[in-house]
């Protein structure tokens, strides 16, 4: 465990060192999670935004994974053969197709995922509420300091061509 030492100006403060080796093993346990349920990190990808923001039609999940339409074409027709997406009638266009996670895809990803969820919550759980309030807050702050970054990085031209595919 990191020692925290009030008022050390050396280095990187104990809790932006941990964010650094949080998102480090977050790109670790994403590849073990492919490895594990078969697919690729793209694939991957896609099946994160159906399962968050399902459904969506097959330019929303292009736009998502900033790849071209043929390549969510080919993405759709493998993920949809080795039954992690099922496509259905677009309820308004019937010239569109909405995408959905298949139910053995969700249980098959939170079955991994699940005792991690799990573990997380028991480590909230065990601080007082001033210490679950400061890491609710510090997790506030960084979710808002990447987008930020996501912001200046991304060109408003990737943004409006992203925009327009939706």
């Amino acid at each position: 465990m990191i020692q925290v030492h009030a008022g050390e100006t050396s280095g990187p403060h104990a809790a932006s060192a941990l964010l650094h080796s949080v998102l480090r093993r977050n790109d670790a346990l994403e590849h073990a999670l492919c490895r594990h349920l078969g697919i690729n990190e793209t694939d991957f990808q896609a099946l994160q935004h159906l399962m968050l923001d399902h459904p969506m039609t097959p330019g929303d999940l292009a736009a998502n994974l900033n790849i071209s339409s043929a390549a969510t074409t080919t993405l759709i027709d493998r993920m949809s053969g080795r039954g992690f997406v099922i496509r259905s009638a677009h309820p308004t266009d019937r010239r569109s197709l909405l995408l959905h996670p298949s139910p053995e895809a969700v249980t098959r990803t939170m079955t991994a995922l699940r005792p991690l969820f799990a573990d997380a919550e028991l480590g909230i759980l065990g601080l007082d509420p001033e210490g679950q309030l400061a890491v609710v807050r510090y997790l506030e702050h960084i979710l808002a300091a990447m987008q930020s970054r996501i912001d200046a990085l991304t060109p408003p031209i990737a943004t409006k061509k992203r925009n327009e595919r939706s």
